[in-house]
């Protein structure tokens, strides 16, 4: 299991999560506001802000529609997150 302090250590899909929790909270909305937005499940969207799910580009185009943000920025930001080059 990875070490979520530690950002190396983060896999793509938890650092995809962490920057879709930080939009979520960012805006003060609750998973379940997010799920009726979506049309996803309340535990498809702790899931993914977990990192242990593998989204979809059908599912993150949703999400990056819902917080009016690029796919790319969310990949952006998760990668700098893992301390990826980018």
């Amino acid at each position: 299991m990875a070490d979520l302090h530690i950002p190396e250590s983060l896999t793509l899909e938890q650092a995809i999560g962490r920057v879709l929790f930080d939009l979520r909270t960012q805006r003060n909305l609750n998973q379940i506001d997010v799920a009726i937005a979506t049309n996803f499940a309340v535990r498809t969207i702790r899931t993914m802000e977990q990192g242990r799910q593998s989204m979809t580009i059908r599912s993150l185009d949703a999400l990056a529609l819902f917080y009016r943000i690029r796919i790319e920025d969310i990949l952006i930001r998760a990668k700098a997150l893992r301390g990826d080059p980018l």
